[in-house]
């Protein structure tokens, strides 16, 4: 003979407006994100280990092409490039932010 389980009913809980404010100011940088807000502003080492995140980028023809001509006349690999790039660019920003 099988025996039927009961089937629990579930009730929806509608969270609280502090409830709501909690998470919204977490997500904001509250106070909720201040371990992670640690972490990234302790100083990083721009020689770590490359094994923290990797992106894949999609390029167009035109792109990628430009990406090969600035790769053979600085003789840097394609990657290279890029990380030089993102890292020039900061530096750029900074200058820019500094002047104001």
């Amino acid at each position: 003979m099988v025996k039927r389980r009961a089937v629990p009913t579930i009730t929806k809980q509608h969270p609280t407006a502090e409830e709501v404010e909690k998470f919204a100011s977490g997500a904001d940088g509250g106070t909720e994100n201040q371990d992670i807000q640690k972490i990234k502003s302790k100083t990083l080492d721009p020689k770590a280990n490359r094994d923290f995140k990797a992106i894949r980028v999609p390029f167009n023809e035109y792109e990628y092409n430009m990406l090969e001509e600035a790769a053979t006349k600085t003789g840097r690999t394609k990657l290279n490039v890029i990380r030089w790039s993102i890292m020039r660019l900061v530096e750029e920003l900074n200058k820019a932010q500094n002047q104001h």
